[in-house]
Protein backbone atom coordinates (compact mmCIF):
# COMPACT_ATOMS: atom_id res chain seq x y z
CA UNK A 1 0.00 0.00 0.00
CA UNK A 2 1.41 3.45 -0.89
CA UNK A 3 2.54 5.66 1.44
CA UNK A 4 1.72 9.69 1.83
CA UNK A 5 2.80 12.78 3.51
CA UNK A 6 1.72 13.83 7.46
CA UNK A 7 -1.43 15.56 5.60
CA UNK A 8 -2.55 12.55 4.13
CA UNK A 9 -2.62 10.35 7.29
CA UNK A 10 -5.92 8.16 7.85
CA UNK A 11 -8.16 8.24 10.41
CA UNK A 12 -10.35 5.49 12.04
CA UNK A 13 -13.10 5.39 13.86
CA UNK A 14 -13.22 2.67 16.47
CA UNK A 15 -16.67 1.09 17.50
CA UNK A 16 -16.82 -1.03 20.61
CA UNK A 17 -20.49 -2.79 19.36
CA UNK A 18 -19.11 -6.03 21.37
CA UNK A 19 -17.93 -6.58 24.72
CA UNK A 20 -13.95 -7.54 24.76
CA UNK A 21 -14.00 -6.54 20.74
CA UNK A 22 -13.02 -3.59 19.28
CA UNK A 23 -13.60 -2.94 15.76
CA UNK A 24 -11.45 0.39 13.79
CA UNK A 25 -12.76 1.41 10.58
CA UNK A 26 -10.51 2.86 7.67
CA UNK A 27 -10.69 7.18 6.77
CA UNK A 28 -8.98 8.80 4.59
CA UNK A 29 -7.62 12.09 5.51
CA UNK A 30 -8.88 12.91 1.63
CA UNK A 31 -12.32 12.90 3.05
CA UNK A 32 -11.53 15.55 5.75
CA UNK A 33 -11.31 19.25 4.94
CA UNK A 34 -7.97 19.25 6.46
CA UNK A 35 -6.39 17.09 8.91
CA UNK A 36 -6.85 20.18 11.89
CA UNK A 37 -10.35 20.14 11.16
CA UNK A 38 -11.07 16.40 11.22
CA UNK A 39 -12.71 16.41 15.10
CA UNK A 40 -14.48 19.41 14.18
CA UNK A 41 -16.21 17.04 10.95
CA UNK A 42 -16.65 14.08 13.20
CA UNK A 43 -18.18 16.05 15.65
CA UNK A 44 -20.67 17.32 12.95
CA UNK A 45 -21.33 14.41 11.01
CA UNK A 46 -22.03 12.20 14.52
CA UNK A 47 -25.27 13.89 15.11
CA UNK A 48 -25.40 12.03 18.55
CA UNK A 49 -22.27 13.37 19.63
CA UNK A 50 -20.31 15.98 19.75
CA UNK A 51 -16.91 14.39 21.30
CA UNK A 52 -14.69 12.26 19.73
CA UNK A 53 -11.94 10.37 21.30
CA UNK A 54 -9.24 9.60 18.84
CA UNK A 55 -4.94 8.70 19.57
CA UNK A 56 -2.34 7.42 17.16
CA UNK A 57 -2.59 4.02 15.79
CA UNK A 58 0.60 1.74 15.01
CA UNK A 59 0.62 0.15 11.47
CA UNK A 60 -0.56 -2.88 13.05
CA UNK A 61 -3.67 -1.44 14.26
CA UNK A 62 -4.45 0.45 11.01
CA UNK A 63 -3.57 -2.39 8.81
CA UNK A 64 -6.35 -4.33 10.78
CA UNK A 65 -9.36 -1.52 10.30
CA UNK A 66 -11.24 -2.45 7.65
CA UNK A 67 -12.72 0.36 4.96
CA UNK A 68 -16.01 1.92 6.08
CA UNK A 69 -18.92 0.42 3.60
CA UNK A 70 -18.73 2.50 0.51
CA UNK A 71 -15.55 4.61 0.73
CA UNK A 72 -14.52 4.18 -2.69
CA UNK A 73 -17.99 6.20 -4.05
CA UNK A 74 -16.61 9.71 -2.20
CA UNK A 75 -13.63 9.59 -4.71
CA UNK A 76 -15.54 8.77 -8.24
CA UNK A 77 -15.89 10.14 -11.35
CA UNK A 78 -19.65 11.21 -12.40
CA UNK A 79 -21.54 12.06 -16.08
CA UNK A 80 -24.44 14.84 -15.61
CA UNK A 81 -25.28 13.60 -18.85
CA UNK A 82 -25.85 10.35 -18.32
CA UNK A 83 -25.96 10.93 -14.55
CA UNK A 84 -24.26 8.05 -13.31
CA UNK A 85 -21.16 6.95 -11.54
CA UNK A 86 -18.25 6.44 -13.75
CA UNK A 87 -16.68 3.31 -11.17
CA UNK A 88 -13.51 5.05 -12.13
CA UNK A 89 -11.42 6.89 -9.17
CA UNK A 90 -10.29 10.31 -9.76
CA UNK A 91 -9.59 10.63 -6.06
CA UNK A 92 -7.15 8.86 -3.67
CA UNK A 93 -8.85 7.22 -1.41
CA UNK A 94 -7.17 3.94 -0.10
CA UNK A 95 -4.02 5.64 0.90
CA UNK A 96 -4.21 5.78 5.15
CA UNK A 97 -0.67 5.61 6.29
CA UNK A 98 1.26 8.30 7.17
CA UNK A 99 5.28 8.83 6.28
CA UNK A 100 6.08 7.19 10.07
CA UNK A 101 3.20 4.34 9.27
CA UNK A 102 1.13 5.48 12.06
CA UNK A 103 -2.52 6.35 11.12
CA UNK A 104 -5.21 8.32 14.08
CA UNK A 105 -7.86 6.07 15.51
CA UNK A 106 -10.96 7.84 16.96
CA UNK A 107 -13.55 6.46 19.24
CA UNK A 108 -16.86 5.83 17.75
CA UNK A 109 -19.05 7.67 20.22
CA UNK A 110 -22.41 5.98 19.10
CA UNK A 111 -21.15 2.12 20.03
CA UNK A 112 -24.07 2.05 22.73
CA UNK A 113 -26.84 3.01 20.11
CA UNK A 114 -25.66 1.64 17.03
CA UNK A 115 -26.82 -2.07 15.80
CA UNK A 116 -23.90 -4.29 15.05
CA UNK A 117 -24.34 -3.82 11.33
CA UNK A 118 -23.70 -0.31 11.36
CA UNK A 119 -20.46 0.19 10.71
CA UNK A 120 -19.39 3.85 9.72
CA UNK A 121 -17.90 6.63 12.06
CA UNK A 122 -19.97 9.08 10.15
CA UNK A 123 -23.20 8.12 11.19
CA UNK A 124 -26.24 10.34 9.50
CA UNK A 125 -28.65 8.16 9.55
CA UNK A 126 -32.03 9.57 8.19
CA UNK A 127 -34.75 7.22 6.90
CA UNK A 128 -37.98 8.89 5.44
CA UNK A 129 -40.61 5.60 4.88
CA UNK A 130 -42.93 7.77 3.49
CA UNK A 131 -43.66 8.87 0.34
CA UNK A 132 -42.89 11.83 -1.62
CA UNK A 133 -44.34 12.60 -4.82
CA UNK A 134 -44.05 15.58 -7.03
CA UNK A 135 -46.37 16.09 -10.14
CA UNK A 136 -45.52 17.28 -13.51
CA UNK A 137 -47.19 17.36 -16.91
CA UNK A 138 -45.29 15.74 -19.97
CA UNK A 139 -44.33 18.98 -21.37
CA UNK A 140 -43.24 20.50 -17.77
CA UNK A 141 -41.11 17.91 -16.62
CA UNK A 142 -37.66 18.55 -16.00
CA UNK A 143 -36.36 15.52 -16.19
CA UNK A 144 -32.73 16.53 -14.48
CA UNK A 145 -35.15 17.89 -11.54
CA UNK A 146 -35.65 13.78 -11.07
CA UNK A 147 -32.10 12.85 -12.09
CA UNK A 148 -29.86 16.20 -11.34
CA UNK A 149 -31.54 19.35 -9.91
CA UNK A 150 -30.30 22.86 -11.51
CA UNK A 151 -28.58 21.58 -14.85
CA UNK A 152 -30.78 22.14 -18.03
CA UNK A 153 -28.65 20.46 -20.05
CA UNK A 154 -27.64 17.61 -17.56
CA UNK A 155 -29.48 14.05 -17.35
CA UNK A 156 -30.43 14.20 -21.13
CA UNK A 157 -28.77 10.57 -21.79
CA UNK A 158 -29.84 8.95 -18.27
CA UNK A 159 -32.10 6.11 -18.37
CA UNK A 160 -34.70 8.47 -16.80
CA UNK A 161 -34.48 11.29 -19.54
CA UNK A 162 -35.07 8.32 -22.40
CA UNK A 163 -38.08 7.00 -20.30
CA UNK A 164 -39.86 10.51 -20.31
CA UNK A 165 -38.54 11.65 -24.04
CA UNK A 166 -40.01 7.87 -25.67
CA UNK A 167 -43.78 8.19 -23.78
CA UNK A 168 -43.59 11.59 -24.69
CA UNK A 169 -43.56 10.60 -28.55
CA UNK A 170 -46.05 8.66 -27.80
CA UNK A 171 -48.79 11.02 -26.15
CA UNK A 172 -49.56 13.37 -23.97
CA UNK A 173 -48.20 12.27 -20.60
CA UNK A 174 -48.16 13.57 -16.94
CA UNK A 175 -45.74 12.53 -15.10
CA UNK A 176 -45.22 11.97 -11.01
CA UNK A 177 -41.98 10.96 -9.23
CA UNK A 178 -42.37 8.86 -6.06
CA UNK A 179 -39.22 8.38 -3.75
CA UNK A 180 -38.36 6.80 -0.11
CA UNK A 181 -34.80 7.34 0.58
CA UNK A 182 -32.25 6.20 4.02
CA UNK A 183 -29.13 7.60 4.36
CA UNK A 184 -26.92 5.98 6.51
CA UNK A 185 -23.13 7.53 5.84
CA UNK A 186 -21.69 10.68 4.81
CA UNK A 187 -18.39 11.32 3.35
CA UNK A 188 -16.42 14.84 2.42
CA UNK A 189 -13.49 15.76 0.13
CA UNK A 190 -10.87 18.13 1.16
CA UNK A 191 -10.46 20.82 -0.89
CA UNK A 192 -7.42 19.52 -2.25
CA UNK A 193 -7.83 15.97 -2.55
CA UNK A 194 -4.65 13.45 -3.66
CA UNK A 195 -5.40 12.34 -6.92
CA UNK A 196 -4.93 8.59 -7.99
CA UNK A 197 -2.17 7.53 -9.91
CA UNK A 198 -4.47 6.40 -13.01
CA UNK A 199 -5.58 9.80 -13.40
CA UNK A 200 -2.20 11.38 -12.98
CA UNK A 201 -1.33 9.50 -15.66
CA UNK A 202 -4.27 10.58 -18.04
CA UNK A 203 -3.01 13.93 -17.48
CA UNK A 204 -0.02 13.17 -18.23
CA UNK A 205 -0.78 12.83 -22.19
CA UNK A 206 -3.78 15.06 -22.10
CA UNK A 207 -3.01 17.79 -24.98
CA UNK A 208 -2.78 21.45 -23.16
CA UNK A 209 -5.57 22.50 -25.59
CA UNK A 210 -8.91 21.97 -26.53
CA UNK A 211 -9.92 21.90 -30.92
CA UNK A 212 -10.98 19.43 -33.31
CA UNK A 213 -8.12 17.56 -33.64
CA UNK A 214 -7.75 16.83 -30.21
CA UNK A 215 -11.36 16.55 -29.48
CA UNK A 216 -11.20 12.77 -29.59
CA UNK A 217 -8.71 12.72 -26.72
CA UNK A 218 -10.91 14.73 -24.23
CA UNK A 219 -14.05 12.94 -24.80
CA UNK A 220 -12.10 9.72 -24.11
CA UNK A 221 -11.28 11.78 -20.40
CA UNK A 222 -14.93 12.52 -19.89
CA UNK A 223 -15.98 8.81 -20.99
CA UNK A 224 -13.75 7.68 -18.71
CA UNK A 225 -13.94 10.23 -15.72
CA UNK A 226 -17.47 12.22 -16.47
CA UNK A 227 -17.25 15.75 -16.30
CA UNK A 228 -17.74 15.76 -12.07
CA UNK A 229 -16.13 14.16 -9.44
CA UNK A 230 -18.19 13.60 -5.49
CA UNK A 231 -17.32 16.58 -3.21
CA UNK A 232 -19.77 15.13 -0.64
CA UNK A 233 -21.82 12.15 -0.53
CA UNK A 234 -24.60 10.58 1.91
CA UNK A 235 -24.80 7.18 1.02
CA UNK A 236 -27.46 4.46 2.09
CA UNK A 237 -30.49 3.46 -0.40
CA UNK A 238 -33.04 4.84 -2.25
CA UNK A 239 -36.04 3.79 -4.04
CA UNK A 240 -37.78 6.28 -6.94
CA UNK A 241 -40.43 5.75 -9.31
CA UNK A 242 -40.87 7.82 -12.32
CA UNK A 243 -44.67 6.91 -13.17
CA UNK A 244 -45.96 8.52 -16.78
CA UNK A 245 -50.23 8.62 -16.71
CA UNK A 246 -52.01 9.02 -20.18
CA UNK A 247 -53.31 12.48 -19.46
CA UNK A 248 -56.44 12.49 -21.77
CA UNK A 249 -57.15 8.71 -21.58
CA UNK A 250 -57.31 9.37 -18.20
CA UNK A 251 -59.87 12.33 -18.69
CA UNK A 252 -61.60 9.69 -20.49
CA UNK A 253 -62.07 7.82 -17.67
CA UNK A 254 -63.25 10.31 -15.19
CA UNK A 255 -59.92 10.36 -13.80
CA UNK A 256 -57.44 13.55 -13.46
CA UNK A 257 -53.43 12.76 -13.42
CA UNK A 258 -53.33 13.29 -9.47
CA UNK A 259 -55.85 10.94 -8.90
CA UNK A 260 -53.96 7.63 -10.82
CA UNK A 261 -50.51 8.97 -9.40
CA UNK A 262 -51.55 9.38 -6.00
CA UNK A 263 -53.33 5.35 -6.32
CA UNK A 264 -50.23 3.65 -8.35
CA UNK A 265 -47.45 5.70 -6.58
CA UNK A 266 -44.82 3.11 -5.60
CA UNK A 267 -46.76 0.13 -5.89
CA UNK A 268 -47.31 -0.63 -2.50
CA UNK A 269 -50.57 -0.48 -2.89
CA UNK A 270 -52.82 -3.50 -2.45
CA UNK A 271 -56.16 -4.53 -4.51
CA UNK A 272 -57.71 -5.30 -1.14
CA UNK A 273 -57.29 -2.23 0.40
CA UNK A 274 -58.46 0.01 -2.51
CA UNK A 275 -61.97 1.46 -3.74
CA UNK A 276 -63.16 -0.14 -5.91
CA UNK A 277 -62.84 2.64 -8.48
CA UNK A 278 -59.19 2.68 -7.82
CA UNK A 279 -59.07 -1.24 -8.46
CA UNK A 280 -58.98 -0.70 -11.84
CA UNK A 281 -56.21 2.12 -12.10
CA UNK A 282 -54.28 -0.37 -10.08
CA UNK A 283 -54.93 -3.09 -12.41
CA UNK A 284 -53.88 0.02 -15.49
CA UNK A 285 -57.18 -0.95 -17.07
CA UNK A 286 -58.96 1.37 -19.42
CA UNK A 287 -62.78 1.60 -19.10
CA UNK A 288 -64.06 4.37 -21.57
CA UNK A 289 -62.38 2.67 -24.57
CA UNK A 290 -60.41 -0.32 -23.50
CA UNK A 291 -57.41 1.05 -24.51
CA UNK A 292 -54.98 -1.94 -24.45
CA UNK A 293 -51.59 -0.40 -23.53
CA UNK A 294 -53.62 1.23 -19.98
CA UNK A 295 -53.28 3.96 -18.20
CA UNK A 296 -49.83 4.31 -16.80
CA UNK A 297 -46.89 2.77 -17.02
CA UNK A 298 -43.35 3.36 -15.17
CA UNK A 299 -39.61 3.61 -14.71
CA UNK A 300 -38.37 2.24 -11.56
CA UNK A 301 -34.96 3.42 -10.19
CA UNK A 302 -33.54 1.47 -7.14
CA UNK A 303 -30.06 2.22 -5.71
CA UNK A 304 -27.98 0.63 -2.82
CA UNK A 305 -28.77 -2.54 -1.17
CA UNK A 306 -29.30 -6.49 -1.92
CA UNK A 307 -30.32 -6.12 -5.52
CA UNK A 308 -33.75 -5.76 -5.01
CA UNK A 309 -35.88 -4.60 -8.68
CA UNK A 310 -38.09 -2.46 -6.56
CA UNK A 311 -41.34 -4.34 -7.61
CA UNK A 312 -44.54 -4.78 -4.98
CA UNK A 313 -47.21 -6.66 -5.85
CA UNK A 314 -50.69 -5.58 -6.11
CA UNK A 315 -52.16 -9.19 -5.46
CA UNK A 316 -50.61 -10.11 -2.00
CA UNK A 317 -48.19 -8.81 1.15
CA UNK A 318 -44.48 -8.98 -0.43
CA UNK A 319 -43.11 -6.19 1.86
CA UNK A 320 -40.80 -8.59 3.37
CA UNK A 321 -37.99 -7.84 0.32
CA UNK A 322 -38.41 -4.40 0.96
CA UNK A 323 -37.82 -4.45 4.46
CA UNK A 324 -34.94 -7.26 3.91
CA UNK A 325 -33.31 -4.02 0.88
CA UNK A 326 -33.60 -1.53 4.15
CA UNK A 327 -31.62 -3.56 5.72
CA UNK A 328 -29.40 -4.18 3.52
CA UNK A 329 -28.76 -0.72 2.89
CA UNK A 330 -26.04 -0.55 5.75
CA UNK A 331 -23.48 -3.10 4.46
CA UNK A 332 -24.37 -2.10 0.73
CA UNK A 333 -24.89 0.96 0.38
CA UNK A 334 -25.03 3.50 -2.92
CA UNK A 335 -25.05 7.38 -3.01
CA UNK A 336 -28.11 9.21 -2.43
CA UNK A 337 -27.41 12.55 -2.17
CA UNK A 338 -24.08 14.54 -3.33
CA UNK A 339 -23.10 17.47 -4.03
CA UNK A 340 -20.84 17.91 -7.25
CA UNK A 341 -17.73 19.61 -8.55
CA UNK A 342 -16.41 19.91 -12.08
CA UNK A 343 -13.70 17.71 -13.20
CA UNK A 344 -11.51 20.78 -14.32
CA UNK A 345 -10.49 22.01 -11.17
CA UNK A 346 -8.36 18.90 -10.01
CA UNK A 347 -5.93 19.49 -13.31
CA UNK A 348 -3.36 21.18 -11.99
CA UNK A 349 -1.95 22.54 -15.39
CA UNK A 350 -3.69 25.59 -16.20
CA UNK A 351 -3.47 25.39 -19.76
CA UNK A 352 -5.16 21.91 -19.39
CA UNK A 353 -7.78 23.09 -16.97
CA UNK A 354 -8.86 25.74 -19.28
CA UNK A 355 -9.18 22.76 -21.95
CA UNK A 356 -11.08 20.15 -19.71
CA UNK A 357 -13.47 23.00 -18.97
CA UNK A 358 -13.98 23.82 -23.02
CA UNK A 359 -14.36 20.23 -23.30
CA UNK A 360 -16.77 19.14 -21.05
CA UNK A 361 -18.95 22.48 -21.28
CA UNK A 362 -19.43 21.50 -25.56
CA UNK A 363 -20.30 17.76 -24.06
CA UNK A 364 -23.21 19.37 -22.30
CA UNK A 365 -24.07 21.48 -25.53
CA UNK A 366 -23.64 18.07 -27.81
CA UNK A 367 -26.09 16.57 -25.54
CA UNK A 368 -28.65 19.93 -25.31
CA UNK A 369 -32.17 19.06 -25.81
CA UNK A 370 -35.24 21.27 -27.12
CA UNK A 371 -37.93 22.34 -24.79
CA UNK A 372 -41.07 20.86 -24.99
CA UNK A 373 -43.72 23.19 -25.95
CA UNK A 374 -45.85 24.29 -23.30
CA UNK A 375 -49.19 22.31 -21.71
CA UNK A 376 -52.24 23.93 -23.54
CA UNK A 377 -54.99 25.31 -20.64
CA UNK A 378 -58.67 24.92 -22.59
CA UNK A 379 -61.49 27.51 -21.43
CA UNK A 380 -65.39 27.58 -22.22
CA UNK A 381 -68.27 25.75 -22.74
CA UNK A 382 -67.76 23.87 -26.20
CA UNK A 383 -68.80 20.21 -24.93
CA UNK A 384 -66.71 17.29 -24.09
CA UNK A 385 -63.66 19.31 -23.78
CA UNK A 386 -61.60 19.44 -20.39
CA UNK A 387 -59.57 22.31 -19.21
CA UNK A 388 -56.66 20.72 -20.48
CA UNK A 389 -57.92 20.19 -24.20
CA UNK A 390 -58.23 16.88 -23.50
CA UNK A 391 -62.08 14.78 -24.26
CA UNK A 392 -64.44 14.34 -21.25
CA UNK A 393 -65.99 11.04 -23.07
CA UNK A 394 -65.40 9.00 -25.99
CA UNK A 395 -68.25 8.68 -29.28
CA UNK A 396 -68.02 12.33 -29.46
CA UNK A 397 -67.02 14.80 -32.93
CA UNK A 398 -67.80 17.53 -34.63
CA UNK A 399 -70.61 17.08 -37.95
CA UNK A 400 -71.48 18.55 -40.83
CA UNK A 401 -74.57 17.28 -43.05
CA UNK A 402 -74.93 18.83 -46.36
CA UNK A 403 -78.31 17.71 -48.37
CA UNK A 404 -77.21 17.37 -52.13
CA UNK A 405 -80.03 16.52 -53.75
CA UNK A 406 -83.19 14.36 -54.07
CA UNK A 407 -84.40 11.91 -56.99
CA UNK A 408 -87.48 11.03 -58.64
CA UNK A 409 -89.95 13.03 -55.54
CA UNK A 410 -93.52 12.13 -55.82
CA UNK A 411 -95.22 14.56 -53.63
CA UNK A 412 -98.48 16.45 -53.90
CA UNK A 413 -100.49 16.25 -57.57
CA UNK A 414 -102.82 19.24 -57.11
CA UNK A 415 -99.46 22.11 -57.59
CA UNK A 416 -96.05 21.15 -59.62
CA UNK A 417 -94.63 24.47 -58.43
CA UNK A 418 -90.92 23.00 -57.97
CA UNK A 419 -88.99 19.59 -59.43
CA UNK A 420 -88.85 16.53 -58.94
CA UNK A 421 -85.16 15.81 -58.77
CA UNK A 422 -84.60 19.40 -56.81
CA UNK A 423 -80.36 20.02 -56.25
CA UNK A 424 -80.21 21.06 -52.83
CA UNK A 425 -76.53 21.36 -51.59
CA UNK A 426 -77.82 22.44 -47.99
CA UNK A 427 -75.02 22.40 -45.36
CA UNK A 428 -75.87 22.35 -41.72
CA UNK A 429 -73.19 22.69 -39.55
CA UNK A 430 -74.00 20.54 -36.26
CA UNK A 431 -71.49 20.97 -34.08
CA UNK A 432 -70.46 18.94 -31.16
CA UNK A 433 -72.71 15.24 -31.28
CA UNK A 434 -73.09 11.84 -29.25
CA UNK A 435 -71.71 10.11 -32.24
CA UNK A 436 -73.38 6.94 -30.56
CA UNK A 437 -76.65 8.03 -31.94
CA UNK A 438 -78.10 7.41 -35.00
CA UNK A 439 -77.98 10.75 -37.98
CA UNK A 440 -82.02 11.07 -38.69
CA UNK A 441 -82.86 11.91 -42.39
CA UNK A 442 -86.93 13.19 -43.54
CA UNK A 443 -88.04 14.92 -46.44
CA UNK A 444 -91.23 16.27 -46.43
CA UNK A 445 -93.20 18.15 -49.08
CA UNK A 446 -95.24 20.78 -47.54
CA UNK A 447 -98.67 21.41 -48.40
CA UNK A 448 -101.62 23.71 -47.79
CA UNK A 449 -103.63 21.48 -45.59
CA UNK A 450 -100.88 18.91 -44.45
CA UNK A 451 -97.59 18.29 -44.79
CA UNK A 452 -96.12 15.24 -46.16
CA UNK A 453 -93.51 12.75 -45.25
CA UNK A 454 -91.72 12.17 -48.11
CA UNK A 455 -88.34 9.98 -47.15
CA UNK A 456 -87.30 8.82 -43.83
CA UNK A 457 -84.35 7.30 -43.23
CA UNK A 458 -81.96 6.47 -39.94
CA UNK A 459 -78.00 5.75 -40.52
CA UNK A 460 -75.07 5.44 -37.70
CA UNK A 461 -71.92 7.68 -39.22
CA UNK A 462 -68.43 6.97 -39.65
CA UNK A 463 -65.55 9.41 -38.91
CA UNK A 464 -64.76 10.65 -42.18
CA UNK A 465 -66.07 12.17 -45.37
CA UNK A 466 -69.06 9.97 -46.83
CA UNK A 467 -71.83 10.18 -49.04
CA UNK A 468 -74.79 7.66 -49.06
CA UNK A 469 -78.59 7.55 -50.46
CA UNK A 470 -81.70 7.68 -48.17
CA UNK A 471 -84.30 5.59 -50.08
CA UNK A 472 -88.03 5.78 -49.66
CA UNK A 473 -91.13 4.85 -51.22
CA UNK A 474 -91.95 8.57 -52.79
CA UNK A 475 -88.23 9.17 -53.69
CA UNK A 476 -84.81 9.26 -53.06
CA UNK A 477 -82.07 11.91 -51.42
CA UNK A 478 -78.55 11.88 -51.69
CA UNK A 479 -76.70 12.93 -48.41
CA UNK A 480 -72.76 13.95 -47.45
CA UNK A 481 -71.50 14.35 -44.11
CA UNK A 482 -68.09 15.16 -42.72
CA UNK A 483 -67.70 13.82 -39.05
CA UNK A 484 -64.42 14.38 -37.12
CA UNK A 485 -63.40 12.83 -33.89
CA UNK A 486 -62.79 14.72 -30.75
CA UNK A 487 -59.22 15.44 -30.37
CA UNK A 488 -57.85 11.94 -29.16
CA UNK A 489 -60.41 9.45 -30.18
CA UNK A 490 -60.77 7.43 -33.13
CA UNK A 491 -61.71 4.39 -34.35
CA UNK A 492 -65.91 3.42 -35.09
CA UNK A 493 -68.06 6.23 -34.11
CA UNK A 494 -65.40 7.88 -32.00
CA UNK A 495 -65.25 4.84 -29.94
CA UNK A 496 -61.14 3.89 -29.70
CA UNK A 497 -58.80 5.90 -28.12
CA UNK A 498 -56.05 7.58 -30.41
CA UNK A 499 -52.62 8.57 -28.80
CA UNK A 500 -51.31 11.62 -29.89
CA UNK A 501 -48.42 13.52 -28.88
CA UNK A 502 -48.43 17.08 -27.62
CA UNK A 503 -46.50 18.81 -30.55
CA UNK A 504 -48.86 16.89 -32.95
CA UNK A 505 -52.44 15.87 -31.75
CA UNK A 506 -55.09 18.00 -32.91
CA UNK A 507 -55.79 19.96 -29.73
CA UNK A 508 -55.17 23.09 -31.60
CA UNK A 509 -57.95 22.51 -33.88
CA UNK A 510 -59.93 24.62 -30.32
CA UNK A 511 -57.51 26.98 -30.30
CA UNK A 512 -60.37 29.53 -31.55
CA UNK A 513 -62.90 28.51 -29.26
CA UNK A 514 -60.15 28.55 -26.29
CA UNK A 515 -58.28 31.24 -25.17
CA UNK A 516 -56.02 31.12 -22.44
CA UNK A 517 -57.25 32.35 -18.45
CA UNK A 518 -57.33 35.78 -18.73
CA UNK A 519 -56.27 36.20 -22.09
CA UNK A 520 -57.62 36.47 -25.47
CA UNK A 521 -54.88 34.78 -27.16
CA UNK A 522 -55.38 31.32 -28.25
CA UNK A 523 -54.07 28.31 -27.19
CA UNK A 524 -50.08 28.69 -26.72
CA UNK A 525 -48.87 26.86 -30.70
CA UNK A 526 -46.35 23.98 -29.88
CA UNK A 527 -44.77 25.03 -32.98
CA UNK A 528 -43.89 28.74 -32.02
CA UNK A 529 -40.01 29.90 -32.70
CA UNK A 530 -39.70 30.37 -28.71
CA UNK A 531 -40.22 26.80 -28.02
CA UNK A 532 -38.50 25.56 -31.04
CA UNK A 533 -35.15 26.55 -29.27
CA UNK A 534 -32.50 25.31 -27.74
CA UNK A 535 -32.39 24.24 -23.81
CA UNK A 536 -30.66 27.24 -22.81
CA UNK A 537 -27.37 26.66 -21.00
CA UNK A 538 -25.98 28.99 -17.79
CA UNK A 539 -23.82 31.56 -18.44
CA UNK A 540 -19.87 29.93 -19.82
CA UNK A 541 -18.43 31.71 -16.87
CA UNK A 542 -19.81 30.26 -14.06
CA UNK A 543 -21.90 27.22 -15.49
CA UNK A 544 -19.97 24.45 -14.27
CA UNK A 545 -18.74 26.00 -11.26
CA UNK A 546 -22.30 26.22 -9.88
CA UNK A 547 -23.18 22.79 -10.09
CA UNK A 548 -23.60 21.96 -6.45
CA UNK A 549 -27.15 21.03 -6.18
CA UNK A 550 -27.64 17.64 -4.11
CA UNK A 551 -30.67 15.98 -6.37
Amino acid sequence: MSHKNKENAMHYVKNSLIPFLSIFYLLTTAMLPDSTSALLLLSVLLVHSSVLSCRIGTQTECDAAPFVPGHNLVGEGFDVVTQQRKEVNVIDVKTYLSPSKTCKLCTNPLKKHLPSSVVDWSYVSQCSPDIHSRLHTSVGLKVQMFVFAGLDAGGTGSNAYKFVSQRSKEDRYTFSIHSVACSHYGFILSNTPPLTLKFKKQLDILPTHYNNSTKNEFRKLINTYGTHFFRMVNLGGRLRRLISSRSCLASLNGLNARKVTKTVGLGKMQLSRVKKSCIRVLKNLDSATNFSSGLHQNFTEVSGGNGWLGEFSIFQNDSIDYMNWLKSLKEYPDVVSHSLRPLYELVPNELQKAAVKDAVEQYLKDNAVKKSPKEPHCEGKTPNVASNCCPLHASWGTLSVTIVRAHHLNGSSFVHSYSNNPQWDAEFNLGKVDTSLELKIEVWDKDWKSDDLLIRCEKYLIPGSHTFTCKGQYGNVEVKYMLTCDPYLTGEKCSHYKPSPLETDDWRSLKPLFPRRGSSEPCPDPESARNRKLVKLAEKKNFLHRLEEDY
